[in-house]
């Protein structure tokens, strides 16, 4: 009996050890079969319009501008204009002092008219073959001369009076009454700027040379006022040696003169514009092998990595050309945690 009982109590012992652990091993299963699903956020792929573009800043300019100066000496008498006004092609701005040349046309007519009378009367004379026709042509030579001599007092007296060579606004009067111009020591008597059109010049990387092209179109935004369309006007043919980039020019329309030349503007430059691209947002990005990918759900909310290629980019979207179907969700949030097949939980759908 003393030997029966110690083996009765190992063999108690035995059994209570094999269900403890069956019990342990039990447990076990049960927490692995419980997975935990991750939080994530979502959103669809989704067709839409994306332009492929290039942004950069630029200063306004305008399209036409001019310095007026007095082609003859003289004082200025009369100023008609003042900075702001608005100018037509040809209106008279000022008026320099020009009784010397009245008065030497008045001459310069007076001899004209005597020479035409006299003129008259050879006329007559020469075809009665009562003077030589040497004497004849003399005097029409004398004629000739005098009226050349006519005009240019004609014109000396008309560049007394400063006309605008371009319509637009006074941006500047230099002029004073009473100040003396002259033609040895030329200066600008106004500053003229056309406001109708404005140009903005902006320097392209190489890489864009071949994408910018004359037509496209531009927007251009400033602090506190709406953005403006502008096009492309011309691109220049070479690259510039030294910064490595091409020189586009902007036209801007400014008939309601909204904008003012020497305005700072962020520009946008649309090469292209495509109108059912497949897009998702940028956020939904991720490097897969040293390649663009994102995370796709699949009909178990488990995620299925895939390699994506790229289109137009935009501000906040991409365009996927190969690696996502229309509609298919793709995460943009809680990437961190998640790897080939985790199981998801969505809790949001964004939109965009």
């Amino acid at each position: 009996m003393k030997k029966i009982m110690p083996l009765a109590v190992v063999l108690l012992s035995s059994a209570l050890v094999l269900t403890g652990c069956n019990k342990a091993q039990s447990t076990s299963s049960s927490t692995t079969a419980a997975e935990v699903a991750i939080p994530v956020e979502i959103s669809r792929a989704k067709t839409g319009a994306i332009s492929s573009s290039y942004r950069t800043t630029t200063t306004l300019a305008a399209r036409a501008e001019a310095e007026v100066m007095a082609k003859t000496s003289g004082i200025v008498e009369k100023i008609l204009v003042e900075e702001g006004d608005q100018v037509s092609a040809g209106q008279l701005l000022a008026v320099l002092e020009n009784e010397r040349q009245r008065h030497q046309l008045a001459r310069e007519r007076a001899e004209l008219g005597r020479l035409s009378s006299e003129l008259t009367r050879m006329t007559e004379m020469h075809q009665r073959k009562l003077v030589s026709t040497d004497v004849y042509d003399k005097l029409k030579w004398q004629v000739a001369a005098m009226e050349a001599a006519v005009a240019l007092v004609e014109l000396n007296l008309r560049e007394t009076e400063i006309r605008a060579p371009i319509s637009g606004v006074v941006a500047r009067r230099y002029a004073k009454t009473g100040q003396l111009v002259g033609q040895l020591t030329p200066q600008s008597l106004f500053h003229l700027v056309s406001e109708t059109q404005l140009e903005a010049v902006v320097h392209l990387p190489e890489q864009q040379m071949l994408q910018a092209k004359a037509g496209q179109k531009a927007l251009l935004s400033f602090a506190g006022v709406p953005e403006v369309a502008a096009e492309v006007s011309r691109v220049a043919p070479v690259v510039d040696a030294a910064s490595g980039t091409v020189r586009t020019t902007l036209l801007i329309d400014n008939t309601e003169r909204k904008l003012k030349a020497g305005m700072f503007s962020q520009v946008e430059i649309k090469f292209d514009t495509r109108e059912s691209a497949l897009l998702v947002p940028k956020r939904a990005l991720l490097t897969l092998d040293n390649l663009p990918g994102v995370l796709v759900l699949d009909s178990e909310n488990r995620i299925v990595r895939r390699q994506v290629t790229l289109g137009y980019t935009a501000d906040n979207v991409v365009e996927i050309l190969e690696g996502v179907a229309l509609d298919e969700q793709v995460v943009v949030a809680g990437h961190a945690a998640l790897k080939e097949q985790s199981l998801v939980n969505v809790v949001s759908e964004r939109a965009f």
